[in-house]
C-alpha cells in the first residue's frame, strides 16, 4: 500500500492469501472467538485483493481534500503511511472519492463542535446499550434462541416475525453501539472531525425492500470491495456498463462476496459444512431480481402511492422472518446466540425498585 505502484503489485497479495489459509486453518478451540477472527480476516482478505489487484489504489483512490496533489511518487513515507491507514480505517469510502454518498446517511454539519457532537453520541451510544440490552433478555428468556431449543421455526410464523425482529434489532444496536463508541473517542481525543462521522446504517425507514434494507438500512462495511470485485467481473464478461446483465451480475457477486465470508467463518468456527450462511445469502439476488419485477409491474399499472411502502414494510420483514433461519439456526446450535452481556442494566434497576 505505501510502496510505488510497479508491474508485479499483484504478487504482494500472495503472503495475504497463505496468511489467510493458515488462519482458516489455525483455531483458538473457542467457536466463537474463531467465527469473529475468520469473519475479519476474510473480510480483510478481499479487501487487500480489491487495493492490491484489482485497484491501482495509489493512483485511482482519492482523498477528499487530495492528499497526494503531486503525485504518490513524490509524497514521504509518513504521508504514504497515513494515506494507507486511512484507506483501511474507512470500508465505507467517508473522507474519500469513492464514498457511495447515496448509500450512506447524512453526513454531521460541517459546523457541529465536538463538544456537541460528542454529547450527541453519548445519548445515542445510552439508547442503542438499552435496546441491546432489551434483545439480550429476550434471548435469554425464549428457548427458540438456546441451543437446546425448537429451533426458529418451530412455534409459527408469529414467533418467526418476532424473533426476526428481536434479532435485527440486537445485531445492529451492537454493531452501532460499538461505531459511536469509536467516533465518541476519535472526535473527542482530536483524532477526527465530527462531519466525518455520518451513522453507522441507515435506520428502518429506509428497509421497505429487500434491496434498499440491504443497500441503505444495513451497514456498507463491505460495499467497496464487492463492488470492485463485481466491476471487474463485469469488464472480463465484456458486458456492457448500464444493462441489465451487468447490473444483475453485479447484484449477484455483492452477495456472493459476502456469502463466502460468512460461510468461512462458519466452517472454521463448527468444524463443519452444514452452515446456513451460503444459503441465505445467495437467496438475496433472487429475491431482489423478483422484486425489481415486481416494482416494475407495479410503475406500469400505476401503483405509486407512498402506502405501498407499509406493503414493502410488511413484505421486507416477512421475506426476512422465512429465510433467516436458515442463516441463524445453524449458531443458534453452536451457542453464539447466548453470547450475551454478563450483566443487564434493565434487570439490575428493575431489581432495585421491584426487589423479588
Amino acid at each position: 500500500m505505501i510502496l510505488d505502484p510497479f508491474p508485479y503489485r499483484s504478487l504482494i497479495f500472495i503472503p495475504v492469501l497463505l496468511l489467510t489459509l493458515y488462519t482458516f486453518y489455525s483455531t483458538t478451540g473457542a467457536s466463537s472467538t474463531d467465527y469473529q477472527l475468520a469473519l475479519g480476516w476474510l473480510t480483510i482478505s478481499f479487501v487487500y485483493m480489491d487495493y492490491i489487484v484489482i485497484t491501482d489504489a495509489q493512483r485511482e483512490l482519492r482523498q477528499v481534500p487530495d492528499t497526494f496533489k503531486d503525485g504518490f511518487e513524490n509524497a514521504s513515507l509518513w504521508r504514504r503511511v497515513r494515506w494507507a491507514a486511512s484507506l483501511l480505517v474507512s470500508p465505507r469510502g467517508v473522507g474519500w472519492a469513492h464514498e457511495p454518498r447515496n448509500a450512506l446517511p447524512p453526513h454531521p454539519p460541517k459546523e457541529l463542535s465536538r463538544t456537541r457532537f460528542v454529547l450527541q453520541r453519548l445519548r445515542t451510544l445510552a439508547v442503542l446499550c438499552l435496546l441491546h440490552d432489551l434483545g439480550d433478555l429476550h434471548a435469554r428468556a425464549n428457548p427458540m434462541f438456546h441451543s437446546d431449543g425448537p429451533g426458529l421455526r418451530a412455534d409459527g410464523w408469529f414467533w418467526r416475525f418476532v424473533v426476526t425482529f428481536s434479532w435485527a434489532m440486537s445485531t445492529s444496536t451492537m454493531l452501532c453501539a460499538g461505531f459511536t463508541a469509536v467516533s465518541i473517542v476519535a472526535v473527542a481525543t482530536g483524532v477526527s472531525e465530527p462531519y466525518l462521522w455520518p451513522a453507522f446504517m441507515g435506520g428502518p425507514r429506509e428497509a421497505y425492500t429487500i434491496r434498499r434494507l440491504w443497500g441503505r438500512a444495513w451497514h456498507q462495511l463491505m460495499r467497496r470491495f464487492v463492488s470492485a470485485h463485481g466491476r471487474r467481473l463485469v469488464e472480463i464478461l465484456g458486458l456492457r456498463r448500464g444493462g441489465n446483465p451487468s447490473a444483475y451480475t453485479q447484484l449477484f457477486v455483492a452477495f456472493f462476496l459476502p456469502a463466502i465470508v460468512h460461510y468461512g467463518a462458519e466452517t472454521m468456527a463448527f468444524r463443519s459444512w452444514h452452515g446456513g450462511s451460503l444459503t441465505f445469502f445467495m437467496l438475496q439476488p433472487f429475491a431482489i431480481m423478483l422484486e425489481d419485477l415486481v416494482l416494475y409491474l407495479g410503475r406500469r399499472a400505476g401503483l405509486e402511492s407512498d402506502w405501498w411502502r407499509y406493503v414493502g414494510y410488511m413484505t421486507t420483514w416477512a421475506w426476512f422472518a422465512w429465510c433467516l433461519p436458515i442463516w441463524l439456526e445453524p449458531i443458534i446450535v453452536a451457542g453464539f446466540t447466548m453470547d450475551v452481556l454478563p450483566v443487564s442494566v434493565i434487570m439490575c434497576v428493575t431489581n432495585l425498585f421491584f426487589p423479588v
